[in-house]
């Protein structure tokens, strides 16, 4: 710090929202910068478990401030829930006046889509997500600016952009999806409903509706500690991931400078699980679709928290993890679910794939066709969880982490052996 951003620098769900809890202790302020609710953070905290999916994982540090910036897209319904628990953990949350919102529309959107493209479905969360980031760039966003009054949110919501979302739903075939199945208490297609629906939700968030982006810089000059908090993955990343599988915003660094206009940072904070792991669709090189990738998940306990669905398993990829260090601008890597690993009868990496150039781009097609080499690591049986410094770890364990760190061109500071928050070993 002062500036320190933590990134997934897999396809997601890497156990980011541990890391991030830890630096809260010592953040004066926690920044979420992109994404929205179809991220998913699980905070271990005694033997509750939390899981949150869009307010940053700060939440859970008394007294620490936690914002909200314009580069995310905002599920009221969500946000409502979480904000509730912030208020039970006594800190304190400002949402930037700028945030788009994520509509019912752009939910039953979403969910017709995936519907509509049946075997070439993405794979999305159906959140809306996608459909909310797309008006924002054609910019026709409804924004928390827009909750301050009717006569702001229906000029916002004009009968045009509804008219032109609703085409979008009868095209897709949308009208036949039950909204209830999407957990919508209220019919998207009425655009009266979503007004009002808007307007009392925009009732209880209205004194947390702020500038974050003036927030952060004032903090910033007066040499306060600000961690900016990445969702999905580098992986996912709408520029350097395998398009058309990947997110609708910028995962990596350059997306708080788009969102804040911080350039400057001390720390960029890769997150990556010991193996690999990837939800939805897409090339996944490294995926062990047999009894190893089913140890993996059932070790691993791999289930995503925001769909419940079963991960794609695999072991270690090393020149995607190299990748997401190099175009997401990650300067030390935190490797989580070491413990995993534990006892497990073979423990294998890719460490490179066959006739690859190492600065190519990670397409779609470079994926689909990689050809993986795989290196065999020594096990350990120590049970890791019990360590409560580095230096203890066994030395099988040591030479996995020296051998990640050689083949990314980037130094391991932590490593996780457990799901408790405090279960992380710092170097």
């Amino acid at each position: 710090m002062p500036a320190t951003v933590v990134l997934g620098a897999q396809w997601g769900d890497e156990g980011k929202g541990k890391i991030i809890d830890a630096l809260a202790e010592d953040a004066d302020v926690v920044v979420r910068f992109q994404g929205g609710a179809n991220a998913g953070h699980t905070i271990v905290i005694g033997d509750k478990t939390y899981p949150i999916h869009l307010l940053p994982s700060g939440i859970f540090r008394k007294g620490k401030l936690n914002l909200v910036g314009p580069g995310v897209v905002f599920d009221l319904a969500v946000g409502l829930q979480e904000l509730e628990l912030a208020n039970e953990f006594g800190s304190r949350v400002m949402l930037d006046e700028q945030t788009p919102i994520v509509l019912p529309m752009h939910r039953l959107i979403d969910a017709a889509r995936e519907v509509a493209a049946g075997s070439s479905a993405i794979g999305t969360t159906k959140r809306g997500i996608g459909p909310a980031y797309s008006d924002f760039w054609l910019r026709r966003s409804v924004t928390f600016d827009d909750l301050r009054s009717r006569e702001k949110l229906e000029a916002a919501l004009s009968q045009q952009y509804w008219n032109e979302m609703f085409a979008v739903v009868s095209m897709l075939g949308g009208a036949s999806i039950d909204f209830r199945s999407l957990g919508m208490p209220f019919n998207p297609l009425h655009r009266e409903d979503t007004i009002d629906w808007c307007l009392s939700a925009g009732e209880v968030l209205a004194l947390h509706i702020s500038d974050t982006r003036a927030c952060v810089h004032n903090a910033l000059t007066r040499n306060q500690n600000v961690l900016f908090e990445g969702a999905q993955g580098v992986m996912l990343d709408a520029y350097h991931g395998s398009r058309p599988y990947v997110t609708s915003s910028l995962c990596t660094a350059a997306g708080v400078s788009a969102s804040f206009g911080v350039y400057t940072f001390d720390r960029v904070i890769g997150v990556a699980k010991a193996y690999t792991t990837r939800v939805g669709a897409g090339p996944f090189p490294t995926e062990r679709l047999d009894t190893q990738g089913e140890e993996l998940r059932r070790r691993g306990h791999e289930f995503g928290t925001t769909t419940g669905r079963p991960r794609r398993c695999g072991w270690l990829d090393l020149p995607a993890l190299r990748y997401a260090c190099r175009v997401g601008g990650i300067t030390e890597l935190v490797i989580t679910k070491l413990d995993i690993l534990t006892d497990h009868p073979r423990i294998f990496v890719c460490d490179d794939y066959a006739n690859f150039d190492e600065h190519a781009t990670l397409t779609h097609s470079v994926l689909q066709s990689a050809k993986t080499r795989y290196r065999r690591m020594c096990g350990w049986k120590e049970d890791l969880s019990m360590h409560e410094h580095f230096n203890d770890l066994p030395l099988s364990a040591h030479m996995y982490i020296d051998y990640i760190e050689v083949a990314t061109y980037t130094a391991v500071s932590g490593v996780g052996v457990g799901a408790e928050r405090n279960q992380i070993l710092w170097r």
